[in-house]
Order: structure tokens, then C-alpha cells, then sequence
């Protein structure tokens, strides 16, 4: 894969800019309303989601554009100022995602920032701070873990607060909003469930793999989808192209995600992109290789990978070799065949809103390339 030519980059970030924008607008407008009714107060745990609200803001908002920009192409019409509050549900509920998965994988940075548990457990600086807990190494990583739980929590509220709170919004929208984040509750938590149980384990059959990312990376775009649909009130059919267009990007989102996170394609993700070898994701990639490789290779991929603080640069070097060999050709395969896919589904849908469309045409052109 090349990178995007810098005017492709250039027309992506034009157009997503808009929604960006008043994603964030909104979700600062919603921050500050929360402020006023929690105020810091003198303990720590009155400061925490102060100390990650610059979390709050970072992010690409492929989904609320999704959203927005779906909704643009069913009816050919602006989305409200309701419209756009409501669709912030997708990004409170995915920074509540965020904040436990992080507590769950013990990552330490999120969007090149800290992660929320171990802001946090900077705050907790009393006597007994390194000696070990229960369930945590230290009562200072169980505090931090504690309080990003309960941060976590609040902004779960938040997404619900911001279907509840528009005044105007059709009340049939409002309850189907609702009952999507319900559904989105219970199907995400399965993923996120199967994901730790994959964790202890060297083999996993790519169905089940792609059974666990479609329950957890791919739901909430298919959430976004149906905030769409639910907005501009279409039949069944094109709800289900819409949703069809949002899992196939969602996957191959994904399938480009694991081949950044493991640095075996020019990345530049904020963060370390040697994060899912020295951890031992199981990601697709990690799926794949585990499958196809054999002989030395195999032995010499899984002694290599997942070594934690013992990871050496060889293991690194071995690691992305044999993935880049038998697994990136595959990987690219399979990202082009679902980006067709998902075209051919949004081709089933009216073009009611250009611009919408050439949003969510730019959405798939860039997992070919995208490097963060």
C-alpha cells in the first residue's frame, strides 16, 4: 500500500472537519453543563474527570460523522441542532468504552495521551502507595483503575443525556436512540468479554475472531448507522444498507488499525507501534499468522510475540518480517474486499446530499493508506 496523496488527505479532512467541529462543540457544551452541577471540589476524586477531559475531545469522529452525514444522504436534508447534540451519544459511549478497555488491557496511554486509570492513580499519593492490593499490583493503580471506572460511568450518562436533553427531538427518535444504546450495551459487552477470554489463548478460529470484533469494534458504527436511519425515519431496507456500509468500513477500519498497531505498514498512531507485539494482541493479523505459519516461522513468531518488558528488537524485527511475508497480503486483500463491498452497499442508498456521500466514498478510500 502507498500513502494518500496529499490532496486525497487534504479533501478527507475537509470534509470530516464539519462534523468534527460540532461533535466537539457539543461535547464541550456538554462537559461544561456537567461542571456546573459537579464542580471540583478539594478531594481527588472531585478532580478526576477534569484531569481527562482532554480526552474528551481527541479523536478522529468517524462515527458521528457516519451519523450525520448517513442521515444528510437519506433525506437530503441539514440535520437539526437536536439532531447533531443526540448523535454526541456515539462519542460519550465511545470514551466510556475507552476508559474501561484501557483499565482492562492495562494501557498506559490513550490518543497519545494518558490513559484515564493512570492519570488518575497519579492523584493517590499517600504512605501505602506501593504496596500491593488484591486484585491491582499497587492501592495506587487500584485507586487510579477505581476512579476511571466511576469517570467511566458518568460519561456513559452523558450519551444518554445527550438523547434525553434536546427539547425538540421527535420523542419516537428520542426512545429509538435510546433503545439502539441499550442494544448497543449488550451486544458490546459480549465482544469486549471474548476479547479477554482470547487473551490466554494461541489459537483462536477466525470465525470466533471476527465474531468478537463485529460484537465490539464493528457495533457502534453500526450504531451510527441507525442513528441515521432512526433520524430520518426509512424503511427497513435502507437501514440495512446503511448498516451493511458501516460494518464492512468498521472491519476493514480494523484490519488497517491491527496492521498500524503492530508497525508492519508506515505508521505515525501517536503512540508505540510496537503496542500489540510486546502485549500479545490478538488481533486478526495475530489470527492469521497463528494460521498460516509454519515450521521455524511459527516457532519463531509466537517465541517472539506478546514478551511484554522482556521484548527485544529482534523479537520486533521478527515479528513484523513474518507478518509483512505471509500475513500484510492477505490483510490487504481483504480491506480491498470490503471497502468494495461497502461501496456497492452505499450505492443501494439515494444520493440525496453529494457531499455527504463523497464523506462516506472518503471514509473507505482512506483504509487504504491511512497511517494514524
Amino acid at each position: 500500500m502507498t500513502d494518500l496523496p496529499d490532496p486525497q488527505v487534504e479533501r478527507l479532512e475537509a470534509l470530516l472537519k464539519p462534523y468534527r467541529d460540532a461533535s466537539n462543540a457539543n461535547l464541550q457544551t456538554m462537559w461544561e453543563e456537567f461542571l456546573t452541577v459537579h464542580p471540583a471540589g478539594p478531594y481527588p476524586s472531585a478532580k478526576t474527570m477534569s484531569r481527562n477531559a482532554r480526552l474528551f475531545l481527541a479523536g478522529k469522529r468517524y462515527r458521528y460523522a457516519l451519523a450525520l452525514a448517513g442521515y444528510r444522504l437519506l433525506t437530503g436534508e441539514r440535520p437539526s441542532v437536536s439532531m447533531e447534540r443526540a448523535a454526541c451519544w456515539l462519542e460519550w459511549y465511545h470514551l466510556y468504552t475507552l476508559f474501561l478497555d484501557d483499565i482492562m488491557d492495562e494501557d498506559e496511554r490513550r490518543r497519545t495521551l494518558p490513559s484515564a486509570w493512570s492519570s488518575n492513580a497519579a492523584l493517590y499519593r499517600r504512605a501505602d502507595a506501593a504496596r500491593p492490593a488484591v486484585v491491582f499490583r499497587t492501592r495506587r493503580s487500584r485507586y487510579g483503575a477505581s476512579q476511571a471506572i466511576l469517570d467511566a460511568l458518568r460519561i456513559r450518562s452523558l450519551a444518554e443525556r445527550a438523547i434525553e436533553s434536546p427539547k425538540d427531538l421527535d420523542p419516537a427518535v428520542r426512545l429509538g436512540l435510546l433503545t439502539e444504546l441499550t442494544e448497543v450495551d449488550l451486544v458490546l459487552s459480549d465482544g469486549q468479554a471474548l476479547d479477554i477470554d482470547f487473551e490466554g489463548l494461541r489459537t483462536i478460529p477466525e470465525e470466533d475472531y471476527v465474531r468478537m470484533s463485529e460484537a465490539k469494534t464493528a457495533r457502534l458504527y453500526l450504531g451510527a448507522a441507525a442513528t441515521a436511519a432512526i433520524a430520518a425515519g426509512v424503511p427497513a431496507e435502507m437501514r440495512e444498507a446503511l448498516q451493511e456500509y458501516a460494518l464492512l468500513f468498521a472491519v476493514a477500519f480494523q484490519d488497517r488499525d491491527d496492521l498500524l498497531g503492530a508497525g508492519v505498514v508506515r505508521s505515525e498512531i501517536g503512540g508505540s507501534s510496537e503496542g500489540d507485539i510486546r502485549q500479545g494482541k490478538r488481533t486478526r493479523s495475530y489470527v492469521l499468522a497463528a494460521e498460516v505459519l509454519r515450521g521455524k516461522d511459527r516457532v519463531a513468531f509466537l517465541r517472539s510475540y506478546g514478551r511484554g518488558s522482556r521484548t527485544t528488537k529482534r523479537d520486533i524485527e521478527t515479528v513484523r518480517a513474518l507478518l509483512a511475508r505471509h500475513v500484510l497480503p492477505i490483510m490487504e486483500t481483504r480491506i480491498e474486499k470490503n471497502l468494495n463491498l461497502a461501496r456497492k452497499a452505499l450505492d443501494r442508498l439515494p444520493s440525496k446530499d453529494p457531499e455527504a456521500r463523497a464523506l462516506l466514498e472518503a471514509l473507505l478510500d482512506a483504509q487504504r493508506s491511512r497511517v494514524r
